[in-house]
């Protein structure tokens, strides 16, 4: 089983490489560089020295972008969307949503571009948070749907327009998935679909260029029945053999309320039975010194450590 965890980094290499051997030393496969708008702008030395540093500890290094055009995790801040206004989601009244909508190509052309400088600088695999459905009105969903449908928007029965984001999700992710196999075929794609969007699983498994299906089933502060994720573990695997994905799950170590730490161990616990080929945890050292931190970080990161060393039997 290959593990790797989520990491928010630093511009400083220096504090970047000591991070990484820490990493290293619970035995991880993977690192995911969470990198948002800035830090391909005023914090560079994010990307730039990162793939470099992971390769010298012998870490894979990964890119995901983090709350790029306010979607898609947390660290939601766009320049993109404060210096293009027109990229801005509609909602049906016709104000503006302070997030973007990956239907508008210029959304679009500017996460590859984001992707392209990734590639450039050496990560290996790109990553693709949480697609989610939208509800937009934009000029560009407006366009689409008359295209796929023949008939407006704004006045279209409920199912239909449910439909219509459905396949916008699955439309997203093939697109920029086919982007990174074409600019550099080596490099693995993977996205991660929430539990609650657990109807796109089918179609996203069946996207060609797509690599690494996965899933957060984050319970940790919840009381669910952790016996209850194992039926949804197992889905997400035959769908991702049956389509000859690779299958990989989380472990939350964020947000953790103090008490339930207990809960991640159990969490992982049931990860680690069920054999996904990867797994990774969001995110290094409890998200501590973020809004997405852990109430007692120390705690929720102990126990994230454990199930990570026990999945490589450090």
């Amino acid at each position: 089983m290959r593990t790797g965890i989520s990491y928010m980094g630093h511009h400083n290499p220096k504090h970047v490489a000591a991070d990484l051997e820490d990493i290293k030393a619970l035995g991880c496969d993977d690192v995911l560089l969470a990198c948002q708008e800035n830090d391909f702008v005023y914090m560079r030395g994010k990307p730039d020295f990162f793939p470099a540093l992971a390769k010298n500890a012998g870490i894979r290094p990964l890119m995901i972008l983090w709350g790029a055009l306010n979607l898609f995790g947390g660290g939601k801040s766009s320049q993109f969307l404060l210096d293009n206004p027109q990229t801005h989601q509609v909602h049906k009244d016709g104000s503006y949503d302070p997030a973007g909508c990956y239907n508008n190509q210029f959304c679009v052309e500017y996460i590859k571009k984001l992707i392209d400088y990734s590639i450039k600088q050496g990560f290996k695999g790109y990553f693709i948070d949480e697609p989610s459905l939208l509800d937009c009105y934009c000029l560009s969903c407006q366009q689409d749907f008359e295209l796929m449908f023949g008939q407006a928007l704004h006045d279209a029965e409920t199912k239909l327009i449910y439909e219509f984001r459905r396949k916008c999700v699955v439309n997203y992710v093939k697109t920029i998935t086919e982007h990174v196999k074409l600019v550099d075929p080596n490099m693995e794609t993977l996205c991660c679909v929430m539990p609650r969007d657990r109807v796109l699983w089918a179609s996203t498994a069946g996207i060609e260029t797509l690599d690494n299906l996965g899933t957060d089933i984050y319970w940790v502060n919840e009381d669910t029945d952790i016996k209850q994720m194992s039926p949804m573990v197992n889905e997400l695997a035959c769908l991702c053999r049956d389509n000859n994905k690779k299958h990989h799950q989380w472990l939350q170590a964020w947000g953790v309320q103090k008490g339930r730490e207990m809960r991640i161990r159990e969490q992982g616990e049931v990860l680690l039975r069920e054999k996904p080929d990867t797994l990774y945890v969001w995110a290094y050292q409890a998200q501590l010194g973020t809004s997405e931190t852990c109430e007692d970080p120390a705690a929720s990161w102990a126990a994230a450590c454990k199930i990570l060393k026990k999945a490589k039997g450090i």
